[in-house]
């Protein structure tokens, strides 16, 4: 027997998303398999303190406090097509540890899951630290120019917006797989709702709305909770905070004051049961949690995008038609009333997001995965992957 095959799937936890898909591909690449070894590595717990605070904390500040800031440097990095989110010292030195632990762990294929981890992953392979292919898997249904790093063999991306994005920036087709972005294939499991509602303690005759934030902020749940008493319907309300809790501390404080019935979440692993049992999703335009409501079947109110990609996905999906804009934040409870009390609408658009979904991507990821480790960075062997998964994922 064969010793097995080491893969190290890199993160960086700028948004919970990029750790949530390696997860997943994690155990998509374990399932049916014992002959490989897979590590995640998340690179912002290894890399020095100064790296966050310039890297990820300079980010989050310009979100939460100047927005206009991030979509000034997102639009000149696209316009530009500049190949870096930062410059390479700043990986080199702040992410030595990364590297490192990427050169002791000697992999024999590299999964990243994340931008930045990319630019790591392409840096390492560049200047020796290893030699094995680089599998890029975006998490979003649009891309960036910094993603096209020459040491990068293979892409699994979310869209064909985002495929047709990487080749004008000089990416070849035959590198490019569309797999749809990774998520947990329970998101698509046929529950039974009505069951599944009084197992939550909730009336199935009722309208139920989830509000999500990403996982890490910075929508303001507490105040579209809040906003939601004005919709004049006699609404059960589900809050997830994810990993903010000073946000789910808001939101507990709201409980008993809000002429609303509201459950609270922090980071749960229940987010599938609670995608199933919804009647719609108030969130931000992530990719991840799109990906999740979009196999979940469930019809999205959006708003308070961040600026650059998720502005992207909010029109991507309105005009899909699985999901309206917010706006403003005023415009939260007309728009929810008005959805509520259109039910065929709201069939129509979780039919549409049903079509769209692809909860085989994590699957489809693992195979290519799979086919690189197989045999090497042949990409002209990959092409039997574009049959195997239908619909859910094809080579262009």
């Amino acid at each position: 027997m064969s010793l097995p095959k080491r893969i190290l799937i890199l993160t960086l936890s700028v948004g919970w998303g990029h750790v949530s898909a390696a997860e997943v591909i994690r155990r998509a690449l374990l399932d049916g398999t014992d002959n490989v070894v897979v590590q995640v590595v998340d690179a912002l717990e290894l890399a020095r303190r100064w790296f966050s605070w310039v890297y990820v904390d300079s980010y989050w500040w310009m979100l939460r406090r100047a927005p206009w800031m991030w979509r000034r440097l997102f639009e000149r990095r696209q316009r530009k097509r500049h190949r870096a989110t930062a410059p390479a010292w700043v990986f080199r030195r702040g992410c030595v540890e990364v590297l490192q632990r990427i050169k002791f762990f000697a992999p024999h294929e590299v999964i990243v899951t994340e931008i930045g981890a990319a630019e790591v992953a392409a840096l390492a392979k560049r200047e020796g630290w290893f030699s094995a292919p680089i599998l890029a898997v975006q998490t979003d249904f649009q891309t960036e120019p910094p993603w096209v790093q020459r040491e990068i063999d293979m892409y699994c991306v979310g869209s064909e917006e985002a495929r047709r994005q990487l080749i004008g920036w000089g990416v070849s087709a035959n590198r490019i797989l569309v797999c749809g972005v990774p998520i947990d294939p329970s998101f698509a499991l046929p529950f039974e709702v009505a069951e599944l509602a009084q197992a939550l303690g909730l009336d199935p005759q009722r309208p139920i709305v989830l509000v999500m934030g990403g996982g890490m902020g910075p929508a303001p749940l507490d105040a579209i909770v809040e906003s939601l008493q004005l919709c004049g319907k006699p609404l059960q309300v589900i809050a997830v905070a994810g990993h903010d809790q000073r946000m789910q501390e808001r939101l507990e404080r709201l409980r008993g004051k809000v002429a609303l019935e509201l459950r609270t979440f922090g980071w749960t692993d229940t987010v599938p049961e609670l995608m199933a049992v919804a009647d719609l999703l108030i969130t931000k335009p992530g990719g991840v949690t799109s990906a999740e409501a979009l196999a979940a079947g469930l019809p999205m109110l959006l708003t308070h995008p961040i600026p650059g990609p998720e502005e992207r996905h909010l029109r991507y999906l309105v005009e899909a038609g699985v999901a309206l804009r917010a706006g403003r934040l005023e415009d939260i409870p007309s728009l929810t009333a008005q959805l509520l009390g259109q039910e065929e609408r709201l069939e129509a658009m979780a039919s549409r997001a049903r079509e769209l979904a692809r909860p085989g991507a994590a699957h489809a990821v693992a195979q290519v995965s799979r086919a690189l480790l197989d045999r090497g960075a042949s990409i002209d062997l990959l092409a039997p992957l574009a049959t195997n998964y239908g619909e859910s994922a094809y080579l262009m």
